[in-house]
């Protein structure tokens, strides 16, 4: 079984592939569906003895390929761009590099032979699936399925174009599957996220492993690998001029652009709040496992591990996402009575003071988790590496 995993530029768009592609590697040591294979740079056509293999194509960028070394995944980056520019000329720029990309993709993908290709979507999905499509049609990958992976609650505009050459489709939501593009393809299976993320220690651990309080109440502020300038000003700026309660604490993950003026600033304005201010946590089912409340934004993967955790959050969504997904996300948890949200523009010290005062109350906590569980799909992983064995008797893109 070999399986081709292509997209990121995002977190959303890359995170849950990951997870997927650890899966089948089965990183804990136990027997896997696939194994490591060699170098990527030394990807060949397979013989009839080759073993069972997983390759990345992503998206160059220092995030991706940072995550992918880290987690030991044989990946290859091409030069791929969005499509959607800002000028004529940055439009016709990206369409040269994707044309080149996929150029590229065609001689990865007729070597490395895949039995499945896996698309979270995102610009960087599109040169390996549109190549992989043309090769089957052309006869040379034959009986290659090409599975979706929509993380939005909304489908990206990539997986709105590539659905055309998509066996299945799976998403978290049911909301997803109503869109047109998809049809009968789609199957509710969930957004997979890595298991350790669910950790077995104690709250009061997790918090000294954090080198916080073991008690009281505590907030989890963060915006992503690169942090969110609105929540980091605002929170800055209640911790200053606020005076919480005695009982609380705040762990804010600024992320390292803001970092250092965050932290000069904290030595400015001294104040006896328990807050603690880190530019990036490594393990973040820690920072979940302490929290008892979230400030954050609603991209694809932050509310598929929320869930997955049943840590209740205000969600900030990120007003210039792509088809405004962030706020569509964050909708589809607050109609369903498993989050709160604050406009980004509304976003203030004082504003996010008083929504953290009133949110605080146990009862409401409470029901915003309960609500919270429904929407996780703790089977997802399993599901998903069943679906993709299938491939193996030709019945992938068959009924669910």
């Amino acid at each position: 079984m070999r399986v081709l995993f292509t997209g990121g530029g995002t977190g959303g768009h890359l995170y849950p592939t990951l997870s997927l592609a650890r899966a089948l590697l089965r990183a804990d040591g136990e027997a896997g569906l696939c194994t490591a294979p060699r170098a990527p740079d030394d990807v060949q056509a397979p013989s009839s003895d080759a073993p069972d293999e997983v390759l990345f194509i992503g998206a160059r960028g220092k995030v991706d390929q940072k995550l992918l070394e880290r987690d030991g995944i044989p990946h290859v980056t091409l030069g791929s761009s969005p499509l959607r520019g800002s000028s004529v000329v940055e439009t016709v720029g990206g369409l040269s590099r994707n044309a080149v990309a996929t150029a590229q993709a065609m001689r990865i993908v007729s070597r490395f032979r895949p039995d499945v290709v896996v698309a979270s979507g995102g610009y960087a999905s599109a040169p390996a699936v549109i190549a992989s499509a043309w090769l089957r049609a052309a006869g040379l990958l034959r009986n290659t399925k090409i599975v979706l992976l929509e993380p939005n609650v909304i489908p990206g505009h990539a997986n709105r174009r590539l659905a055309r050459f998509a066996d299945e489709v799976w998403g978290g939501y049911d909301n997803t599957g109503t869109s047109h593009h998809f049809r009968e393809k789609f199957r509710l299976i969930g957004i997979p996220v890595r298991p350790e993320l669910v950790t077995p220690l104690s709250q009061a651990d997790a918090r000294r492993s954090l080198g916080l309080q073991p008690d009281g109440f505590l907030v989890l502020v963060f915006g992503g690998s690169q942090g969110a300038r609105t929540l980091n000003v605002a929170t800055s700026g209640m911790v200053a001029h606020r005076r919480l309660p005695a009982h609380w604490q705040i762990l804010h993950i600024s992320g390292e652009r803001d970092f250092e003026w965050m932290t000069a600033e904290r030595r400015a304005e001294p104040n006896d709040n328990r807050y603690s201010l880190l530019p990036y946590v490594d393990d973040m089912a820690l920072a979940y496992r302490a929290a008892d409340l979230a400030v954050c934004r609603s991209g694809a993967s932050t509310l598929a591990e929320l869930a997955a955790v049943g840590l209740p959050a205000i969600f900030v969504p990120y007003p210039h996402a792509a088809d405004n997904h962030q706020r569509a996300n964050a909708d589809h948890f607050v109609d369903h009575g498993a989050a709160l949200i604050m406009q980004d523009e509304l976003l203030t010290s004082d504003s996010l003071y008083w929504m953290l005062m009133d949110t605080a109350e146990t009862s409401k906590l409470q029901g915003l988790q309960t609500a919270l569980r429904k929407l996780s799909h703790p089977q997802a992983l399993a599901v998903m590496v069943e679906r993709i064995a299938r491939a193996k008797v030709g019945s992938l893109g068959s009924a669910a």
